[in-house]
């Protein structure tokens, strides 16, 4: 996890960019409906998390997952303030915890870049996703150069990781740098 101060002008980073973005429409470029399960990868401040959680409704389940014990903090504010029974977080690295394929949709928005164990990260979603689920992945041009370049031989851009996914996803929409893998295979 970053140190506490780090994670503050990360905060305050976030929150000024949120205003240039269109979360409803992130949340929902992958067809997010009521009760699917998700994973939040890297749930941060909940940008994510909350729309998603009102999206799949009482039927659905939301993971909130982050290394950071300050954003399951602020997720857990989040979750009271809205009143939210459909939020779960997960305090850990990159191990979920979930059951083999039991997730329909994973978002891994400006994360990727960041993580020292980027292949590990990528198992763990494609064992908890169900085949035909869903990777909402992005990565903002900042995170990518804020973060880990390659260093354990994963591509970080958009068409370097479409080609290293390529035999296990199908890339079916991509917009703006928001690419939506569906998981083909065990």
């Amino acid at each position: 996890p970053m140190p506490w101060i780090a994670f503050k002008a990360m905060t305050i980073i976030m929150s000024i960019r949120k205003k240039f973005r269109n979360i409803e429409e992130e949340v929902c470029f992958c067809d997010i409906k009521a009760g699917d399960h998700v994973l939040d990868f890297g749930c941060g401040l909940g940008f994510n998390t909350i729309p998603a959680a009102q999206k799949v409704g009482d039927s659905g389940k939301i993971f909130a997952l982050d290394i950071s014990p300050q954003a399951i903090k602020i997720i857990n504010k989040k979750i009271a303030q809205f009143n939210l029974k459909n939020v779960e977080p997960i305090l850990s690295d990159y191990k979920t915890n979930l059951p083999n394929e039991s997730i329909d949709i994973v978002y891994l928005h400006n994360t990727l870049p960041l993580l020292k164990d980027k292949k590990g990260v990528l198992n763990e979603i494609f064992r908890i996703l169900k085949i035909k689920g869903k990777l909402s992945y992005m990565s903002r041009k900042i995170v990518r150069l804020a973060g880990n370049q390659s260093s354990d031989g994963i591509p970080v851009t958009n068409r370097e990781l479409k080609k290293y996914l390529d035999s296990t996803y199908k890339c079916i929409k991509e917009k703006k740098g928001h690419l939506i893998f569906e998981k083909l295979s065990k």
